[in-house]
């Protein structure tokens, strides 16, 4: 004998069957780690993601993008071109520039196609969205001096979809320290003031596959800071 399911339920669950893989592809994210300059190099920058359960690695299509510190003029430093291949909970996905491995940092993910820019260094935000700028992490720095929105973030990550307030401090980019998450790596977001403390000194840095490298020390010659051998 043949059961026929209502259209209505057949519909309610199509759609759950749809929505559940959804939910499970990049959503459960951090923002883990950022350095937006090596050693007075603003060329040579970072942010580590690190996922917050398994299944997450599935980020073709979604974006970095940084804005100034009146949260404006947003800059795309990468919209993912592929998948990362590597998922589980506390895996990372490593974005950098070109010139970061010359620092010592192990081989990125992906490449950021844009730097942060460097006027916003000093205040500022990076914020971890779809393309149509729904977004599920934030990270804003500089303290007072950034006045721009930091509060309309999915409850996915952060409860109230509120990222406020900023970390107190600039972006790190004038040694080989980065702004790093505090918290475990299935910790939800509370604030970023509260959530986020400068590295240790040098940087540790993690890519999909595992691969961990610590930057290079710094040393001044001539008044200008150089990598050291």
């Amino acid at each position: 004998m043949s059961h026929r399911v209502p259209f209505s339920l057949a519909t309610a669950l199509a759609t759950l069957a749809f929505a559940c893989p959804a939910a499970a592809s990049f959503h459960f994210m951090q923002i883990e780690q950022v350095i937006g300059g090596y050693c007075g190099n603003p060329t040579v920058q970072a942010v580590q993601l690190r996922m917050r359960a398994g299944s997450q690695n599935l980020v073709s299509g979604i974006r970095l993008v940084a804005h100034d510190a009146a949260g404006d003029n947003p800059v795309i430093l990468i919209s993912f071109p592929g998948h990362a291949d590597n998922s589980g909970a506390g895996l990372r996905i490593l974005a950098a520039t070109a010139d970061f491995v010359t620092a010592g940092g192990p081989q990125p993910d992906f490449t950021l196609t844009n730097p942060i820019p460097p006027e916003y260094l000093a205040a500022g935000k990076i914020t971890f969205e779809t393309s149509g700028g729904f977004v599920y992490w934030s990270l804003a720095w500089g303290g007072a001096s950034y006045t721009g929105t930091n509060t309309s973030g999915d409850t996915t990550n952060d409860d109230d979809g509120n990222f406020n307030p900023p970390f107190p401090g600039i972006l790190p980019y004038s040694g080989n320290i980065a702004l790093r998450f505090t918290g475990a790596a299935g910790a939800e977001s509370t604030n970023n003031a509260a959530d986020y403390a400068l590295s240790a000194s040098p940087a540790t840095f993690t890519n999909n596959d595992g691969a961990v490298d610590t930057l290079a020390d710094c040393v001044q010659k001539d008044g200008f800071e150089v990598i050291t051998d």
